[in-house]
């Protein structure tokens, strides 16, 4: 059993090429509230969801660079994480504490996709502030947050977070018995995508993909009006526009952010379950 435990979502990191391109996407048109970042990387951009889950904006080093996407769950304790981990035999990359007292560890999964680990914020007074576009430096005064109340979406919190993954049976393996995610039903009709439950009702979801396609990677966030969420984004013209309904009766919309980056917004209503069952690798049916 995995000795790691999870307790939702603390961020998503997205590659962007600059901030002033893209971070006007996610204050003004998603509701994203704009704090200071906790890193010492000018490059990377903090902001929060109404759930406390953030999204990190992470700026291209330099021009025609992309970073990595990545995914950071919460856990009770990042020391007994890196302990569970090493008894796994799986590296911990990196490691360490941020300005805010909040400790990290990184790893990779099986296909090189970059994990990290958490723990909850503000363990401690830091005095960093930062201006509307991110730019963070050490302050008085309590921390600042610059939020568009004129937004005409507010993202809630994580829905879910894709991945891609190339080995079904390898992964699945490592995030049910080393992460120690529960394998749940599919609300997709598809056999390339793996469905796996968090504690709070976060969901990771596995894509199947081939080698080298990173296409897959998004994050999935809840909306209070599904309906106005998608007057918005055809308004604005967004790449990509996909609109469906789920198994579960939730409804999605899936587009690309400026900078191509796969998102996905889903409706808040309850959703509904008990009528799929799934074996150990995901593979899902109607009960």
């Amino acid at each position: 059993m995995a000795g790691i435990t999870i307790t939702g979502f603390n961020h998503v990191a997205y590659p962007i090429s600059t901030r002033q391109k893209t971070l006007p996407f996610y204050r003004d048109v998603l509701g994203l509230a704009v704090i200071p970042s906790m890193v010492d990387n000018v490059e990377v951009i903090w902001t929060q969801m109404d759930s406390g889950s953030m999204i990190h904006p992470i700026e291209a080093p330099e021009s025609g660079v992309r970073g990595n996407f990545h995914v950071a769950f919460g856990v009770e304790s990042v020391p007994d994480a890196i302990a569970s981990l090493g008894a796994s035999g799986v590296e911990v990359t990196s490691s360490g504490d941020r300005h805010d007292g909040q400790e990290f560890a990184f790893i990779s999964d099986p296909d090189g996709n970059r994990l990290e680990f958490a723990s909850v914020n503000d363990r401690k007074t830091h005095g960093r502030v930062c201006d509307e576009w991110g730019t963070t430096t050490q302050g008085d005064g309590p921390p600042s947050r610059h939020q568009n109340a004129a937004a005409p979406i507010r993202i809630l919190a994580v829905e879910h977070v894709g991945v891609p993954i190339t080995d079904r049976k390898r992964s699945v393996a490592f995030y049910r018995d080393v992460v120690g995610l529960k394998v749940i039903p599919s609300m997709v009709e598809s056999d390339t995508i793996v469905w796996f439950g968090l504690p709070g009702g976060e969901m990771l979801h596995l894509v199947e993909a081939e080698a080298g396609n990173p296409s897959t990677y998004h994050g999935g966030f809840t909306v209070p009006d599904f309906d106005a969420a998608v007057s918005t984004m055809q308004g604005l013209g967004v790449n990509n526009i996909r609109v469906g309904d789920r198994l579960d009766d939730r409804s999605a919309l899936h587009f690309d952010d400026p900078d191509g980056n796969h998102v996905e917004l889903v409706s808040n209503n309850p959703a509904r379950l008990g009528h799929r069952v799934a074996d150990e690798w995901g593979y899902t049916k109607d009960a």
